[in-house]
């Protein structure tokens, strides 16, 4: 794990996950190396990046409010770190 300015860059070889915290919104959005076209991206849950910039590395943004929306996103965590 890197603490930077904006965010949280956790890496293997590469960043595989930027995280941000934001306390107003009581969310942590993650950005991951996943491809967005290749999962059913949900409104509120998953978002495509690919094209909006942002701090960090990745095209996947995923908002984290619960810890069942922790559970629902460790498959795309574990995916992403094969990745990288």
């Amino acid at each position: 794990m890197k603490t930077l300015k904006f965010y949280f860059a956790f890496k293997r070889l590469k960043n595989f996950a930027c995280v941000e915290i934001h306390n107003k919104e009581k969310t942590v959005r993650v950005f991951l190396k996943v491809d967005p076209t290749q999962i059913k991206l949900e409104t509120g849950f998953t978002r495509d990046v690919s094209g909006v910039g942002h701090f960090g590395t990745g095209d996947l943004e995923v908002n984290l409010r619960t810890p069942a929306d922790l559970e629902k996103a460790k498959p795309l965590l574990l995916q992403s770190y094969e990745a990288s």
